[in-house]
C-alpha cells in the first residue's frame, strides 16, 4: 500500500466515525449532492480543502449517486514556494488539480479595512466563473463545524445580527450555480488529528500578510481568532457549548425573537403581532368617514337638520335609531315615522345638499392621518380609498384636503355594487388593487366592516372613533390591531 492509499484508508478506517461519517451525514442531512451533479471542489491549499477533496474522491468511488468532480486551485498571487507546496501535496494525495491564476492578493494588499472579507468574496467570484466555464453546477468549499459556530458568534458580537454560515446557497450572480459545504458537521480538531496522524503539512492562508504563519488553525490575531479563544474558554466550563450553539441555529423559535427577516427579504418585528404596532402593510385600503375623516358628526346631525327643515323637532337618540341605514332607508323611516310629505328621492337630495356643504367646507382629517399616509407613500405601499358615501360630496372634500394623489384607487357608492357588510366587497377591492386578500390591510372604524374584511381574508386595523365607542370591546377582539389613533402607527 503506497502513501496515498494509506492516507485515503485513514479517512474511512481510523477516522471513520469522526470524519467520514460526519462528512456523509452532512451531505445527507442537507441534501448537498444530487444525481448528475458536476462539482468543482475548491482547494486553497489548506488542511480543510485538501481533506474535502479526498473525502469527495472517496464518496465518488463508493456512492450510489453518480456525479462528476473537478478540483480547482486558484493562485491569487502565491509566493512560488507556496504554489509549489500545493502542487506537491496534490500529487501526494492523488488529487488531479486544475490551477488558474488571478491578481487578488495584489488588489487586496492595498485595502486597509476588511481585507480578508474582500479577498474571500473575490476568490469566490473567480471560482464560480471558472467552475461554470467547466460545466459545473456546484462549487464545494471546505468550511467545517467550527467555522459555522464561530460565524454565528461573530455575527452577534461584531455585526449585531444573528446570521449563520449555511450548508448550501444558490449563487445570486451566477445563474444555476450553487455553493455546498460538505464538511459542515466535521470538527476542526479531528481534521487536525488526521493531518498530524499522516504527517502532512499544508498551507494556511498564505496571503502576503500571513504567509509565514505556521499555526495549523490559521489564527491571525483578528476577530475570528478572538472568537475561537472565547469558544475554547467556554468549552472548558461546558464541553457541550459548541454543540449547543450549533443546535440553536437549527431550532429558532420565532415566537421568542424580537425581529427577523423572512425568505422573501421582508422584515418582521414581534410588535407587529402585539398591541402597540401594526407593521407595514403590503397593500392598504382606507375607509373614509370615521377613519380618515372626522366626519360622522355630519351624518349624526344631518337627519336632525332635515327634520328641522320639515318643521319637526328631532327626538333624542335619533342618530342611534338610524345607525347602519343607507340615506334612502333613513329618509323612508323618517317620512313614515313623522308623516312627512315628499318622496324619498326628494328627501335624499335635501340630506345630500346639507352633507355636501359640510364636506366641502368644514370636515377635517383625523389627527396624524396625513402623517401616516405620507409614511406609507414613502414606503411605496399601494393605497386605496373605499367609502359607501356619494361621490358628489366626498370628492370635493378629498380635493380640498389634498387627499386624491395618495390613492391609486378610489371607490365610492356608485363604483362598486356591493356594501361593506359583504366580504366580496373587500375581495373585489383586493382584485382591483392587483392583490390577494391576505396581502391587504383594511383600516376601518366600524364593527360590521371589520367583520366583513376579516371574512374576506384581509388583515384589519381598527381606528378608534367615538361613534363606535360602544362596539370597541368587540372590535378589539375581532381586529388584528387596535389603534387609538394614527399616531400609534407612526414609525420613530
Amino acid at each position: 500500500m503506497d502513501r496515498t492509499q494509506e492516507i485515503e484508508r485513514s479517512i474511512i478506517k481510523k477516522y471513520r466515525k469522526s470524519i467520514w461519517n460526519r462528512f456523509v451525514g452532512g451531505i445527507k442531512d442537507y441534501h448537498l449532492i444530487e444525481e448528475g451533479d458536476r462539482i468543482a471542489v475548491c482547494i486553497s491549499g489548506g488542511k480543510d480543502s485538501m481533506l474535502l477533496a479526498k473525502c469527495m474522491q472517496e464518496l465518488q468511488r463508493h456512492s450510489y449517486l453518480r456525479f462528476e468532480l473537478e478540483f480547482l486551485v486558484m493562485d491569487p498571487g502565491y509566493a512560488p514556494e507556496n504554489r509549489r507546496r500545493i502542487e506537491e501535496n496534490a500529487a501526494l494525495l492523488g488529487i488531479p488539480v486544475k490551477i488558474f491564476s488571478s491578481d487578488i492578493f495584489e488588489v487586496v494588499e492595498s485595502i486597509a479595512e476588511s481585507p480578508c472579507y474582500l479577498c474571500a468574496r473575490m476568490r469566490r467570484g473567480h471560482l464560480y466563473k471558472y467552475a461554470q466555464s467547466l460545466g459545473c453546477n456546484k462549487i464545494a468549499l471546505g468550511h467545517h463545524f467550527d467555522d459555522v459556530i464561530e460565524t454565528v458568534l461573530m455575527s452577534m458580537l461584531y455585526s449585531a445580527e444573528v446570521k449563520t454560515m449555511m450548508p448550501k446557497l444558490r449563487s445570486k450572480n451566477f445563474e444555476g450555480m450553487e455553493l455546498i459545504r460538505p464538511l459542515y458537521l466535521v470538527r476542526e480538531r479531528d481534521i487536525l488529528s488526521w493531518v498530524r496522524y499522516n504527517g502532512l503539512s499544508f498551507l494556511q492562508c498564505a496571503c502576503r500578510r500571513t504567509e509565514n504563519s505556521s499555526d495549523l488553525t490559521g489564527t491571525d490575531g483578528g476577530r475570528r481568532s478572538a472568537t475561537k479563544a472565547l469558544i475554547r474558554q467556554l468549552r472548558e466550563e461546558n464541553p457541550q457549548v459548541d454543540v449547543n450553539i450549533f443546535r440553536s441555529i437549527h431550532d429558532v423559535n420565532l415566537k421568542t425573537v424580537i425581529g427577523y427577516t423572512d425568505l422573501e427579504g421582508k422584515y418582521h418585528h414581534f410588535l407587529d403581532a402585539y398591541e402597540g404596532r401594526c407593521g407595514r402593510p403590503e397593500y392598504a385600503i382606507f375607509d373614509l368617514d370615521g377613519t380618515l375623516l372626522d366626519s360622522l358628526w355630519i351624518w349624526q346631525s344631518a337627519a336632525g337638520r332635515y327634520l328641522e327643515q320639515q318643521g319637526v323637532c328631532p327626538p333624542q337618540g335619533l342618530a342611534d335609531q338610524l345607525r347602519g341605514m343607507t340615506v334612502p332607508q333613513a329618509i323612508a323611516q323618517l317620512q313614515d315615522q313623522f308623516h312627512l310629505s315628499g318622496t324619498v328621492e326628494e328627501g335624499v337630495r335635501q340630506i345630500c345638499a346639507l352633507v355636501a356643504q359640510d364636506y366641502a367646507e368644514r370636515v377635517q382629517l383625523k389627527p396624524f392621518a396625513r402623517d401616516y399616509l405620507d409614511q406609507l407613500r414613502r414606503q411605496g405601499v399601494p393605497l386605496a380609498l373605499a367609502t359607501a358615501s356619494e361621490p358628489a360630496y366626498v370628492m370635493p372634500a378629498l380635493e380640498r384636503l389634498g387627499l386624491v394623489p395618495y390613492f391609486t384607487l378610489i371607490v365610492t357608492r356608485d363604483t362598486l355594487p356591493l356594501t361593506k357588510r359583504q366580504p366580496d366587497y373587500y375581495r373585489q377591492l383586493a382584485q382591483r388593487l392587483g392583490a390577494q386578500p391576505q396581502q391587504v390591510t383594511v383600516f376601518e372604524d366600524s364593527l360590521h366592516a371589520i367583520r366583513s374584511a376579516k371574512e374576506a381574508g384581509c388583515r384589519t386595523v381598527a381606528i378608534y372613533d367615538a361613534s363606535a365607542a360602544d362596539e370597541r370591546s368587540r372590535i378589539k377582539v375581532l381586529c388584528d390591531y387596535y389603534a387609538g389613533g394614527f399616531d400609534a402607527l407612526l414609525e420613530g
